[in-house]
């Protein structure tokens, strides 16, 4: 029996080391595997940094002002100017139309667009962004 025993346990000793030498191998190639895996991360972040940049979209074209939006910005840039509004009050589209801005009454859609024109062409500037994301001016020049 001991016989037996020693014989099946010399038959079996090759294939026990063959599975040490194969986990070896594949912790080796595990390991090599994640550095490629790195490299080539670092690889694609240098073509996305190098690489040429998508052409931006074109930009809309802006439509042009018809003469009531021009009348009725004027109307509110002469009503910001003789109100009495100083840098320090605040400036809102909701505010103006409930102050009163004269006939033919401004929507309140028009009043935000002409609110924005006058920031772009320097007359406000936005102070703070109020509750739901409502832009409070301030008069900067007028």
């Amino acid at each position: 029996m001991s016989d037996l025993h020693d014989r099946f346990t010399a038959a079996v000793q090759p294939l026990a080391e063959l599975v040490g030498e194969l986990d070896a191998e594949v912790l080796r190639l595990e390991k090599e595997l994640s550095e490629l895996r790195e490299l080539r991360r670092n690889v694609k972040q240098v073509l996305r940094t190098l690489g040429p940049k998508p052409e931006p979209k074109p930009r809309p074209k802006a439509k042009p002002i018809t003469q009531d939006q021009l009348s009725k910005k004027n109307r509110v840039l002469a009503h910001l100017s003789s109100a009495g509004y100083t840098p320090e009050r605040d400036i809102t589209a909701p505010g103006l139309k409930d102050n009163g801005l004269g006939d033919p009454p401004i929507s309140l859609g028009m009043l935000y667009g002409i609110l924005d024109d006058l920031r772009d062409d320097g007359f406000l500037r936005v102070d703070r962004i109020g509750k739901g994301g409502q832009k409070i001016y301030r008069t900067v020049a007028l």
